[in-house]
């Protein structure tokens, strides 16, 4: 099982206000998903099976964060369902449905150097 690299704590100072009820199960998938995003490898702890890098764990906590941010924004079946960036016609409206990632959690990783 994936540990949440971030806590419904650090969620609620990242969003400025409430976590969702259900922070932990989304902070799991978050996690799950920046685990197969990031690229670099990274020492993990033996007991808590977390980043023991300060740096390594700090980016991954405010990508996890930010990913979930992005699921109250756009959905979370916008990763559930497989059709991230897919076309979308709906009502006399046509575009381009939410990436599949959250662009802020890309740009977090990235500036850590783990993708």
């Amino acid at each position: 099982m994936t540990e949440a690299y971030a806590t419904s704590a650090d969620l609620t100072g990242w969003l400025g206000s409430a976590a969702p009820a259900d922070a932990e199960r989304m902070l799991v998938r978050a996690s799950e998903l920046l685990d197969s995003i990031v690229t670099a490898s990274f020492a993990v702890d033996a007991t808590s099976r977390l980043p023991s890098d300060p740096d390594v764990a700090t980016a991954l906590r405010d990508a996890c964060c930010a990913v979930v941010e992005f699921w109250l924004e756009v959905g979370e079946a916008n990763d559930i369902d497989g059709l991230a960036g897919t076309q979308l016609s709906t009502g006399g409206y046509s575009g381009v449905r939410a990436p599949a990632n959250s662009v802020r959690a890309i740009r977090i990783l990235r500036q850590a150097g783990l993708l």
